[in-house]
């Protein structure tokens, strides 16, 4: 409906939100470990360099 004008021939799947875009597939976990997105948790440069301030 628009300007008060009535369309019989209008369904409400015409006036449907959808998105704009598809949504990827999140990758699989092997393929994030070849990334190497994540470091491991014992190269973490910040606790490093907190841990040599203490230490000294």
């Amino acid at each position: 409906m628009r300007n008060g004008i009535y369309n019989p021939d209008l369904t409400p799947g015409d006036i449907i939100a959808r998105p704009k875009f598809k949504q990827s597939q999140m990758p699989s976990e092997k393929e994030l470990k070849a990334r190497h997105s994540f470091p491991c948790p014992d190269s973490n440069r910040h606790i490093d360099k907190f841990i040599k301030q203490t230490r000294h």
